[in-house]
């Protein structure tokens, strides 16, 4: 068997491998242009026919390109989703990561998951709670910011709520779950 890694190129050429390198580089300033796995990695069969069978895939949050996007980049992903009758919900972060996404934006990473998968994100769930300016100025300091909305596709449904209420960047579970099975309940108990 075996290991892939995940490869990157920046904005400026440069090609960064591994999540901890990808993760620095665009931290300090290169944005991602591309990611892709070295060597390609497969997907087991038996996940694909599971995701095939899903009722919903729920996408986020977390480390965009180096947690969430490497997850979408393992062949036959794309096509176990692609037979998936449910819809495609996308969390979004709280934060940019670092300098590199500093005019990074929710609509963005949606473009970014529907080229990789193939198909629309129907539901995007993003926070509307506003930052203290002692706690924002911390984050700040780390070039991290709150993430913008941006430009929604039409098709996709955008499902707002305040879900950021502790003292750092994490989502509220409770009102992360209400605001998900909200919107599943509607779609799967039609």
């Amino acid at each position: 068997m075996s290991r892939s890694s995940l490869t990157a190129e920046h904005d400026d050429g440069h090609i960064s491998s591994g999540e901890v390198e990808v993760d620095a580089w665009q931290a300090a300033g290169h944005a991602i242009r591309r990611i892709w796995l070295e060597p390609p990695a497969s997907i087991h069969p038996a996940v694909a026919d599971a995701v095939r069978h899903f009722d919903a895939v729920i996408i986020g949050p977390g480390s965009f390109f180096t947690s969430l996007m490497p997850t979408l980049l393992v062949t036959g992903v794309r096509e176990a989703l692609a037979d998936m009758p449910g819809p495609v919900i996308f969390v979004s972060n709280l934060l940019t990561e670092g300098q590199g996404m500093r005019d990074f934006t929710a609509g963005d990473a949606v473009g970014w998951v529907e080229r990789t998968i193939g198909r629309p994100v129907d539901l995007l769930v993003f926070n509307t709670a506003k930052l203290p300016p002692a706690l924002l100025a911390s984050y700040t300091r780390e070039h991290k910011q709150p993430l913008a909305l941006g430009t929604l596709p039409a098709h996709t449904t955008l499902v707002e709520a305040p879900l950021w209420t502790r003292e750092i960047a994490r989502h509220d579970r409770r009102r992360l779950s209400h605001a998900i099975w909200s919107v599943l309940s509607a779609r799967l108990l039609q």
